[in-house]
């Protein structure tokens, strides 16, 4: 009888399910000096590089910042996967251009 009286009050009165903590993300120092860096570079020598290696510049940092901006922004899960892959995107286009890069320079 205790049992099933249990059994009852369990399931009439369920606590709460607890959420888990969200993880501790860290301060990401040295993903915020790459995109600074980044950023120096490509504003510092605009003038000596070429529109490839602009546009390639240009890609790696709003890829950084993307990046830096999905860790740290508090977005529902449709904008993080926009975010998330935009940042691939843009990470992809400046390594396929950073290759189109090397090859003009090396072959012509």
């Amino acid at each position: 009888m205790a049992k099933q009286y249990r059994k009852l009050q369990k399931n009439l009165y369920k606590k709460p399910e607890q959420k888990k903590p969200m993880e501790k993300i860290g301060k990401d120092y040295v993903l915020m000096a790459v995109t600074v860096f980044t950023l120096l570079i490509t504003v510092a020598g605009w003038t000596s590089l070429d529109t490839l290696s602009r546009v390639m510049y240009t890609l790696l940092s709003v890829s950084l910042m993307l990046t830096y901006a999905k860790r740290h922004a508090e977005l529902d899960e449709q904008k993080q996967t926009i975010v998330e892959r935009a940042s691939l995107a843009t990470m992809g286009l400046a390594v396929i251009l950073f290759f189109v890069s090397l090859y003009f320079h090396f072959t012509a």
